[in-house]
């Protein structure tokens, strides 16, 4: 066994045995498995025949069951109306999956994965009780993301296929443009830590940025190009005024490093298609049109669903086969497409309607709330980074299948952290003066 995972095995029973105090250490051990997942580097070899983030997934569990979440009283309208609306697609899951599904295998597969990830969401939204919590979630989901980069850029893990990066990456984000779109969204994290954190956090952001940035460019993924666009201007728009100019700033600073991490041109020329005439298209990007062609017609004949991946593994090639766009079973390439044919028009609907309610709740409460301190200041920068990261995710669910990642439901969990400690919709901050004196020492 290599040191390095002797180091990955002290770093997780660490974790979980400082979340019988502090559930949020629970969701460090979590973002621990998933980000420096074993079996995805060299290193893991000796201890991958693990489920490490099923038993990340049960520290999780254990941990909000023996610490008890935020009391509901605390939680302001949003994160009730979050968990109503968590149910009933949980529900929809269930009923799709029991009514309609095409085959019932597959479909338990999807059903399984996409309750998980519910509960998942919920679980991270109960471990999060302090201002502390917040900090210790965000800088776990950074470094895991920051040493991703490390690897990819220093130690040149990975290989370039076609010119994007591949081999590399973490559970359910191992092909480029599902990374993209993980890493995409995790880049506005660094947001608050530069513009409002302590000096240490300063330095922190600035060494993380570019090695998440790079990778970013390094998987190619036009998607995830136009999401750290999209992402860019959320963050401005949601943005205290206070804050306004400095996030210019950063972004200008943002877009001046990514061009000098830009060696290839063929990265910038592959973008450039995206706006190309239909005769200049790329086959890739004309074939997905064709998918999405596909998936309408299945969705016009399974309009309440067919049951989880059945547009992958069950439908699809009928459907291909009809526009030609293909002679092979593919993934649909678009998220809102895929969730509809699995899950429904109902399904896609629901989901849609969790992040418009929580995003919507969010934007008003930094616009609304005035920062009283550097916490008060942190949190609301956060929070644009949390609106900033959802917009990512659901930009390039626009090209490819992320619109059901756990990293969307992520920025939702953090977003209904955010929205509790703040006290944004019951007129008082939920947290205890001692939470604060902790969090001051950080």
């Amino acid at each position: 066994m290599s040191l390095t995972a002797v180091l990955w095995l002290s770093l997780f029973a660490g974790c979980a045995i400082a979340s019988i105090k502090r559930p949020a250490y629970a969701v460090s051990a979590y973002m621990l498995s998933f980000f420096l997942c074993p079996p995805f580097w060299w290193w893991g070899d000796a201890i991958a025949g693990y489920r490490w983030n099923l038993y990340a997934g049960l520290l999780l569990l254990a941990s909000v069951f023996v610490n008890a979440p935020p009391p509901v009283s605390t939680w302001g309208k949003t994160p009730k109306r979050a968990v109503k609306i968590g149910l009933l697609m949980f529900l929809n899951f269930t009923f799709v999956h029991l009514a309609f599904a095409s085959d019932a295998e597959t479909s338990f597969e999807g059903w399984s994965l996409a309750s998980k990830l519910l509960l998942l969401m919920f679980l991270t939204f109960a471990c999060i009780k302090t201002h502390l919590d917040l900090k210790i979630v965000l800088l776990s989901i950074l470094v895991g993301a920051a040493y991703i980069g490390y690897e990819v850029t220093i130690n040149e893990r990975g290989e370039l296929n076609s010119n994007r990066l591949e081999g590399i990456g973490a559970p359910g984000a191992s092909t480029a443009n599902h990374f993209a779109s993980l890493m995409v969204a995790v880049m506005p994290l660094v947001a608050p830590f530069f513009l409002a954190g302590r000096m240490w956090e300063k330095v922190f952001a600035v060494v993380a940025a570019p090695f998440i940035m790079n990778v970013v460019l390094l998987c190619n993924s036009r998607g995830a190009f136009l999401a750290a666009i999209m992402s860019a201007v959320v963050f401005l728009v949601s943005a205290p005024a206070e804050f306004r100019g400095k996030s210019i700033k950063l972004i200008v600073a943002g877009a001046i490093a990514a061009f000098m991490l830009m060696g290839d041109s063929r990265i910038l020329d592959r973008f450039m298609t995206t706006f190309s005439a239909e005769e200049d298209r790329d086959a890739s990007a004309q074939s997905r049109l064709e998918f999405a062609k596909a998936g309408l017609s299945m969705i016009a004949d399974h309009p309440l669903g067919a049951g989880g991946d059945s547009f992958k593994y069950v439908h699809g090639l009928k459907y291909l086969r009809q526009t030609g766009a293909a002679d092979e079973m593919k993934a649909l390439h678009n998220g809102y497409l895929t969730e509809a044919c699995s899950w429904g028009i109902q399904g896609s609907l629901l989901r849609l309607f969790l992040f418009g309610t929580v995003s919507l709740a969010t934007f008003r409460a930094v616009r609304r709330n005035r920062g009283e301190s550097s916490t008060d200041s942190f949190e609301r920068l956060a929070a644009c980074s949390f609106l900033s990261g959802l917009s990512a995710v659901m930009t390039t669910s626009l090209f490819g299948d992320h619109f059901d990642s756990e990293w969307g439901l992520w920025m939702i969990a953090l977003m209904m952290a955010y929205l509790t400690l703040s006290g944004a919709e019951n007129g008082a901050s939920s947290i205890s003066d001692s939470s604060v004196l902790q969090e001051s020492h950080l």
